[in-house]
């Protein structure tokens, strides 16, 4: 190989090693841009999750509002609330649903069937509300557990309920006491000819 060849060899090999530093470099630059990317979209995310985490805990604590008011308006002679608790496990967060009575607290049914029913009735039409469901409801003698002495102040709520938020509720029930606060009354009853219904109001 003469000294011409050579030098056209190690040009070439210079060149290759020149064109490898350029990409090194240009690469570096890229692993760059992809790192402060990465960290935005990092930072972003837990910004993100602290903001929705925040929002969940907003409409928990409306909701738990709401639901206390509806405890206090039909039972006016106790000190009742309702109280979520929320921890997170596993970094999700968990959502325990209490009542309290003056400074005992305990699980929803823990005051008896009428707090959970209540309870339970209020939280339904808060998931219908959020959901964006037909606002129709139909209740098979849910309030059966309500003791006659808060039949009134729930028959205020349902018919109040029913009205201000556009719900149409059917209840039916061996309880009387509902029928005072109730836009339209019928009577089931059986017959030769089957069930028959009678318009009262």
């Amino acid at each position: 190989m003469t000294i011409t060849e050579l030098q056209r060899k190690s040009d070439q090999i210079e060149g290759f090693i020149l064109a490898l530093r350029n990409r090194e470099s240009e690469l570096h630059k890229e692993i760059g841009t992809l790192r402060s990317g990465l960290d935005i979209d990092i930072k972003a995310s837990t910004v993100l999750k602290h903001l929705l985490d925040h929002m969940v805990k907003d409409e928990i604590e409306k909701m738990a509002g709401l639901i206390t008011y509806g405890l206090k308006t039909i039972f006016d002679d106790q000190n009742l609330s309702f109280i979520p608790v929320i921890t997170k496990k596993n970094e999700k967060m968990h959502i325990e649903l209490r009542t309290k009575r003056d400074n005992i607290e305990g699980n929803m049914d823990s005051f008896g069937g009428s707090v959970a029913v209540i309870e339970s009735f209020l939280l339904r039409v808060l998931c219908m509300l959020k959901l964006n469901l037909a606002k129709l409801m139909l209740l098979d003698e849910t309030f059966a557990p309500v003791s006659e002495e808060y039949i009134s102040n729930t028959s205020k709520m349902v018919s109040e309920i029913s009205r201000k938020l556009g719900i149409d509720i059917l209840l039916v029930t061996h309880q009387k006491g509902f029928m005072d606060n109730a836009d339209h009354v019928y009577r089931a009853s059986e017959s030769d000819k089957g069930l028959v219904m009678e318009k009262i109001r």
